[in-house]
């Protein structure tokens, strides 16, 4: 099964249409923020029989191959073009903490129209996003490692509902320029470019660009309908800049933040925070790291660390770290993931080369690994229950760590769920930084 959220560097755009320009929808007095409810994809999967290790890690794999091609294409693209001019307009904002409003709204200090804690429905669902005119709801993987929303249609017969109905919708326009996607497992999904108003709770676009899905291979399905990228305009195949930074450009948010929590050992409770963090999801004060190259080749959202800790101590060199809510695991270069595994005990390489397996039984005497960041004595330490990334061969008694061989030895890491789900994540575009907060 391919998920949309696994998008490879293989996918390419044969066109890219002129759109009208994106923007907000006519606002109400509501808070320009918004939670939103969605299921931890990958606790999810990791509880489920059919849950597969090995194909979920090729899967990423193939993310971390599309990286490397994409970075090699930009590099030979902008070469001795001098220095990008920015095309962001979004304002140095401080987070707007959620919780706190909803503190002073509870002790009658401020009150807002509507409760931006509202759309709580049913967790066995992933984020809810509503497309055209009148609303038609969707379901939405949030990936902070791509940068198109991509939906399906009613015409594409491999993809999972809910659908999106263009017929149904007034602010529907198609430009008719095609667009592809092509897979590492092989699979393929086409469509086209079209633009259409785009919206969260209150928190609204009009005349967004995205790629609606009309055919898609087998394997194309996933538990979810659509993905939307909520990394950088650099990165888009459809050319679009992202819904979430044209709320941000616009001044349309309370603060140009998303925020994730993540739940752990399979609660339900993530979500997502559009414009806000939400202090009832972490305690203590987050902690903020400048993005690398922090310009306007700004791809993804990385980030320079000091490098990888086992028991508080660093044992890996230096890389930069992407922050990637699209990737439920941890991809180090070779040497890298051999460093920190040489100190856990028992452990050992997978046949496949890039896992590494220890006695389940040992699970709780593994130690502790984490990161630390430039400017911060802080260890972020891994929960060990997340660092657990399950059963790898059941009659042996061997589990797989969480950190994984990125076959790559190009000083970046590639970090995922496993990680996140510890540490509430906030991804400041205004800022263009990223803050950990220790979850709940």
């Amino acid at each position: 099964m391919v998920h949309l959220s696994i998008i490879s560097a293989t996918a390419g755009i044969l066109a890219v249409a002129s759109l009208v320009s994106a923007t907000p929808v006519p606002s109400n007095n509501e808070p320009k923020a918004r939670i939103i409810p969605f299921v931890n994809k990958h606790a999810a999967a990791r509880r489920s029989k059919s849950y597969n290790l090995s194909e979920t890690s090729k899967r990423e794999l193939h993310r971390i191959q599309g990286r490397n091609e994409r970075d090699a294409a930009f590099t030979m693209k902008h070469s001795g073009t001098g220095n990008l001019k920015a095309k962001r307009t979004a304002a140095a904002l401080e987070p707007y903490d959620i919780d706190s409003a909803r503190k002073a709204r509870t002790n009658k200090r401020q009150g807002y129209a509507t409760d931006p804690s509202v759309n709580n429905g049913d967790f066995l669902y992933y984020g809810n996003i509503t497309m055209g005119t009148p609303a038609q709801v969707t379901t939405i993987d949030f990936d902070t490692g791509s940068s198109d929303l991509i939906v399906p249609s009613t015409a594409c017969a491999n993809c999972t509902g809910p659908f999106f109905d263009p017929s149904k919708s007034t602010s529907f326009v198609t430009t008719n320029q095609p667009f592809a996607i092509a897979f590492g497992d092989g699979s393929t999904a086409d469509g086209v470019i079209s633009s259409e108003t785009v919206a969260i709770g209150n928190l609204g676009v009009q005349n967004q660009p995205f790629a609606v899905i009309t055919q898609a291979s087998k394997g194309f399905d996933g538990p979810n309908s659509g993905l939307m990228g909520l990394a950088f305009p650099t990165l888009a195949q459809t050319g679009a800049t992202p819904w979430f930074m044209n709320l941000a450009n616009q001044g349309a948010l309370a603060s140009n933040v998303v925020s994730f929590y993540l739940s752990r050992q399979g609660a339900d409770g993530s979500e997502l925070c559009v414009g806000c963090i939400d202090g009832a999801k972490f305690t203590g004060q987050p902690e903020y790291f400048p993005l690398t190259p922090g310009n306007a080749s700004q791809a993804y959202w990385d980030i320079p660390t000091q490098g990888f800790t086992y028991n508080g101590q660093l044992v890996t060199q230096a890389m930069t770290a992407t922050i990637d809510s699209g990737t439920s695991l941890i991809y180090l270069p070779p040497s890298q993931a051999n460093a920190v595994y040489s100190k856990i005990p028992g452990a050992q390489p997978a046949s496949d080369g890039r896992h590494y397996t220890f006695p389940c039984a040992n699970v709780a005497s593994l130690g502790t690994i984490g990161m630390m960041f430039p400017n911060s004595n802080t260890v972020f330490n891994i929960n060990p229950t997340q660092f657990n990334a399950g059963v790898m061969d059941e009659a042996a008694g061997l589990c797989a760590g969480a950190i994984v061989s990125s076959g790559t030895e190009n000083g970046s890491a590639l970090v995922g769920d496993a990680f996140m789900s510890t540490w509430y994540s906030i991804f400041d575009y205004g800022n263009m930084r990223v803050g950990f907060a220790q979850a709940v």
